[in-house]
């Protein structure tokens, strides 16, 4: 039986969720959209203020405290939540931090039988809810999808891609290098810095690690053999000093976002749920690896380095955490801000990822590259945006169809069709032939 609306999206009155909507009302107003949140008074005035129709459907579903026992029959917050995601048949959740709210949500999708995607960037949270809750989405042919915003299609989807080509080619691949380039990008709303000091500081205490060795345990997935010895080590990896790139004319940094741990985390799903096929590329050792960032010069990639040596020193401790917090415009030289960019910074946004990956040499090697524009606020609901229409029209062509919790690399990047669908909403993933020019996947 259909369902009375194609995508609801949840927590679509904060800064990212109201350009989701309004993105999807605009370039797709065909689908059938409902919003969701915690306040009706914020979600009739994003109705009025976007001048949706009547026919979108308005949800007050408040999400559940961390510690809520989510099967709890009585919990009225709760079947309230899976109530208004029951009428759709995706929910896009943009509330964040997820680590503390967004728990809640996937249960109820799960029960509700609801496709989920979520523009999280938390590493922590891909793992917990994957050991949770996999089998029962597997059961519930659901899909649980976390990082399909910036965070992290352009790195995910790009590797996914490089590799299947160079182990085509080349048979197999040994180096993995990925660079974000950043172009008139002047800030960013601080809801993913306050995430940033959570996750760090989970992380220091070992809740991170803790994390995956419950995944290990759960669903008894093994780490990646390790690569032999005789595998070259082409690629340069940033550390505590700049490292210069002729191609990008740019100074690389160690990218601290959720990138690396979601290219690992589709590496991981793939092992764990190809485990039974014969020869899986999956058994293959994880290649060494490098995702990093371009700075235009070196003098503000030290000045990069030295804000970034004290935000890791103090979101070590609590009382640290809760300076953080305090004041993000200060501990970030501006670049998060309360409010966020005006629509004039947001509109000459632009980024490009180049994403190489090699096999022995660094001869043999296929280079992709994705390109979009402001990452945050316009790339980031084109390509939730994209993931969703994938489930919606094209979800046979989805891996892992069948259900399960995973990344955008583990669903899609067996696909072509993904990255046709990414190009229609804006995204460019391509790959570079020796010429230079970009050929469309």
């Amino acid at each position: 039986m259909s369902r009375q609306f194609d995508i609801i999206i949840y927590g679509c009155t904060g800064f990212t969720g109201k350009k989701v909507v309004k993105y999807l009302h605009d370039k797709h107003p065909s689908i059938k959209i409902a919003l969701a949140g915690r306040d009706q008074e914020k979600l009739s005035a994003l109705a009025q203020s976007l001048g949706l129709p009547s026919t979108v459907g308005t949800f007050v579903a408040p999400t559940p405290p961390k510690s809520t026992d989510y099967a709890a029959e009585n919990h009225t917050d709760y079947q309230n939540l899976k109530s208004a995601l029951s009428k759709a048949d995706i929910v896009i959740a943009c509330a964040g931090p997820f680590n503390r709210i967004g728990e809640s949500i996937v249960s109820a999708a799960l029960d509700a039988k609801t496709h989920y995607l979520d523009i999280c960037g938390e590493p922590q949270f891909f793992d917990d809810m994957l050991a949770k809750y996999d089998k029962r989405a597997q059961a519930n042919n659901t899909l649980i999808l976390s990082a399909c915003g910036f965070d992290s299609v352009p790195a995910d989807l790009s590797a996914q891609l490089a590799m299947r080509q160079c182990r085509q080619k080349y048979g197999k691949v040994t180096n993995l290098e990925i660079i974000h380039t950043f172009q008139n990008i002047s800030c960013a709303n601080p809801t993913t810095y306050h995430a940033a000091v959570d996750g760090f500081h989970s992380a220091s205490k070992g809740d991170l690690k803790k994390s995956r060795e419950n995944v290990k345990k759960e669903l008894g997935i093994e780490s990646a053999p390790k690569p032999p010895k005789s595998w070259p080590k082409i690629i340069e990896k940033p550390g505590t000093t700049p490292v210069y790139h002729k191609e990008t004319n740019t100074y690389l940094l160690k990218f601290m976002g959720s990138d690396a741990s979601c290219v690992l985390a589709t590496d991981r799903y793939l092992r764990y749920r190809n485990k039974n096929l014969p020869n899986p590329v999956e058994i293959d050792p994880h290649p060494n690896m490098s995702i990093s960032f371009g700075v235009d010069s070196k003098s503000n990639a030290y000045k990069v380095l030295g804000y970034g040596a004290v935000f890791s020193t103090l979101a070590r401790f609590e009382a640290g955490c809760k300076i953080l917090h305090s004041n993000p415009a200060l501990f970030t030289n501006n670049v998060f801000r309360e409010g966020g960019p005006t629509e004039e910074e947001i509109a000459v946004g632009s980024f490009k990822t180049y994403c190489t990956a090699y096999g022995m040499d660094e001869k043999e090697a296929v280079k992709v590259v994705c390109s979009g524009p402001e990452p945050g606020y316009v790339a980031t609901p084109q390509i939730i945006v994209a993931l969703a229409l994938m489930i919606k029209n094209h979800k046979d062509e989805i891996q892992f169809n069948d259900g399960g919790v995973m990344v955008p690399g583990g669903a899609f990047g067996n696909s072509d069709t993904v990255y046709k669908v990414l190009s229609e909403e804006g995204i460019d993933i391509t790959v570079q032939t020796d010429s230079n020019s970009d050929d469309a996947v």
